[in-house]
């Protein structure tokens, strides 16, 4: 509970630095971009976590890795920040609470379609605009494979779960069954 307090406290600090800028999108794909980075990158992420090394030198290195992925000013001393403070740990929490935070500001909502297999992009696409058009904001669609759905989608928006999945209509008929 306290790491996701203090992820929001940082990522509400550069949304509104983000702003002010006018650049909170920009913001956003970057501290994407370096989470993916350090997700796959676990020695570079243990570095830059660890009280082992100097803050000083821990410093150099994210600058370093920050130039190289043309990351911006504001990006830059945000990761300083983030080091002096000993709150690295912390990233994958912050980059979460940031996106969060920016699609509220955006009027954007992320939703995962899970089906069987790939689904068309013609589909996603009517999926995506349906979602839009009853939400009354930008979807943010992304497409999942789950075997194990036999046929169907599971639609998930937040907390919300739209399961048309052929799995869970052959649950529902068998619960059926054992009433009668």
């Amino acid at each position: 509970m306290i790491s996701l307090t203090i992820a929001r406290k940082y990522a509400r600090a550069l949304l509104e630095i983000g702003r002010r800028e006018k650049n909170h999108e920009i913001l956003g794909k970057e501290l994407e971009s370096l989470e993916g980075l350090l997700r796959a990158n676990k020695e570079l992420k243990a570095v830059l976590c660890s009280h082992f090394y100097p803050a000083l030198r821990r410093k150099a290195i994210a600058r370093s890795v920050g130039q190289s992925l043309a990351l911006s000013p504001s990006t830059l001393d945000f990761l300083d920040l983030l080091i002096e403070r000993n709150r690295m740990d912390h990233f994958s929490a912050i980059v979460k609470s940031y996106q969060e935070l920016s699609d509220r500001v955006s009027n954007r909502l992320r939703a995962t379609v899970a089906s069987a297999q790939r689904l068309p992009l013609q589909l996603l696409g009517q999926i995506k605009t349906q979602l839009e058009s009853t939400t009354g904001k930008e979807v943010i669609l992304s497409a999942l494979e789950d075997p194990s759905l036999i046929g169907g989608v599971v639609t998930k928006i937040g907390n919300i779960i739209y399961d048309g999945s052929l799995k869970t209509q052959l649950v529902r008929a068998k619960e059926n069954l054992y009433k009668e």
